[in-house]
């Protein structure tokens, strides 16, 4: 086997999607022991506030304390670092700036594996919190590589909001409901033109699943795993089954 790469993990945003990168990455690496897989570094920071209430709200930065994360992850010995959060990556620029290693960014990773690989494709739903998608940071990226954005309407990202963050939402451990509410936006979008829907929040990777409505489902989470395990092995893996689901 090649020499292997470790792999940091900005953690904690929220930890049940930071677990998940932790179990695509085993389930993606080709192994038959456990010397095979990869090193894999990863900080589940509860600390870092919350990032919507950051950019919503003017509530507190999460930037220090993912710059602390981060600088942690680099000198215990990561090659380069994952951020398992959508709406975080508001912030990659200047954290990027603070650490010597690669960020890899999972929006233009997802972005470009799209037009690598769905040339077809020309109008794709989002669904995301309400940040990500106030601060264009698919909606730009999917505009500059050609393709049409639909979003939800006001009244339906309430709900996408809800299913996530509210008491009985996903971060606060229940799955059944928020995952009703989310397939249904699933649904409105497509109903609306979406050709594909990109699960634009890792909560959103946790619920939605292959065959929960007739169009691919672009994973983010799942792509950065796999390009994590491609870059941290060497090997090259067929990354299409990898990172979407439902309908090609």
């Amino acid at each position: 086997m090649p020499t292997k790469m470790t792999i940091g993990i900005i953690g904690g945003m929220g930890p049940q999607a930071t677990n998940r990168l932790c179990e695509m990455i085993s389930g993606m690496t080709p192994a038959t022991c456990d010397q095979d897989h990869i090193p894999v570094l990863s900080f589940n920071n509860s600390a870092i506030p919350n990032r919507v209430a950051a950019i919503l709200e003017d509530g507190t930065s999460p930037l220090p304390e993912l710059i602390r994360t981060a600088t942690i992850l680099e000198a215990a010995g990561a090659d380069f670092l994952l951020m398992p959060c959508n709406t975080a990556h508001f912030f990659i620029d200047a954290l990027q700036a603070a650490v010597s290693i690669q960020i890899v960014d999972m929006l233009q990773s997802t972005v470009q594996f799209i037009h690598s690989n769905y040339p077809q494709l020309e109008t794709i739903g989002v669904i995301a919190s309400t940040p990500t998608l106030e601060c264009q940071l698919y909606g730009d990226l999917l505009q500059r590589n050609g393709y049409k954005t639909l979003v939800p309407s006001s009244l339906v990202q309430e709900q996408v909001m809800n299913a996530i963050f509210s008491e009985s939402g996903i971060k606060a451990g229940f799955t059944d409901k928020p995952r009703e509410v989310l397939i249904a936006s699933a649904e409105h979008l497509i109903d609306m033109g979406a050709q594909a829907i990109i699960a634009g929040c890792t909560e959103v990777s946790l619920v939605l699943k292959a065959g929960d409505f007739d169009a691919p489902l672009i994973d983010p989470l799942a792509i950065l795993a796999a390009l994590a395990v491609e870059r941290a092995s060497g090997y090259a893996l067929d990354l299409i089954p990898q990172v979407t689901c439902g309908a090609s």
